[in-house]
């Protein structure tokens, strides 16, 4: 039985790209009730991250490439693996115009 990293990669994009988009996420069927809580949505957003980074990392010893699901701006915020401002600001930007994954 033959894993897909690349699904598994393109998955976690996606839910990161829900994310930053504030739409609706498998996290928050986790934890309905924080939903009313303001640091919920910078936890959200930081386990999103987290879930990015590991996604890749797993694909990454698994030899898949994935590198080709981003685009150059992306792949340097995620080299930098730090949830910062220009990732929460510049992220989706080109993501849009680039992506075959819409944000829904």
């Amino acid at each position: 039985m033959a894993f897909d990293f690349l699904q598994f990669v393109r998955e976690a994009k996606e839910e990161f790209d829900r994310t930053v988009a504030c739409k609706h996420t498998s996290f928050d069927d986790l934890y309905p009730y924080m939903m009313e809580n303001q640091s919920f949505f910078w936890y959200k957003r930081h386990a999103a991250w987290a879930s990015l980074l590991t996604t890749i990392r797993i694909a990454g010893s698994a030899g898949a490439n994935w590198r080709d699901l981003f685009t150059f701006k992306q792949l340097s915020m995620i080299t930098n693996q730090v949830l910062d401002k220009q990732v929460l600001d510049e992220w989706l930007e080109e993501s849009r115009d680039e992506s075959d994954v819409p944000v829904e």
